[in-house]
């Protein structure tokens, strides 16, 4: 292995994904994933829809796009 890389694995990638609210209290978001599974998320800005997460915390809200695979 590299240097490079051995001092990029130093510092992880946070972890990104998009979710669908299913609940919203007292500062926590569940919200469920396009795989079905569901995680309690830090923040509570948005009531509804879809949101970004970044390392189990809300950034706001995304758009509410239809997953379409494409095989190529």
């Amino acid at each position: 292995m590299n240097i490079y890389q051995r001092l990029a694995n130093l510092n992880p990638k946070p972890q990104r994904s998009v979710a669908t609210v299913v609940n919203v209290a007292n500062g926590t978001t569940t919200v469920q994933h396009a795989d079905g599974s569901y995680q309690a998320v830090l923040g509570d800005s948005v009531a509804s829809g879809k949101v970004y997460i970044v390392d189990g915390q809300i950034q706001g809200q995304a758009a509410d796009l239809a997953y379409v695979e494409i095989e190529v």
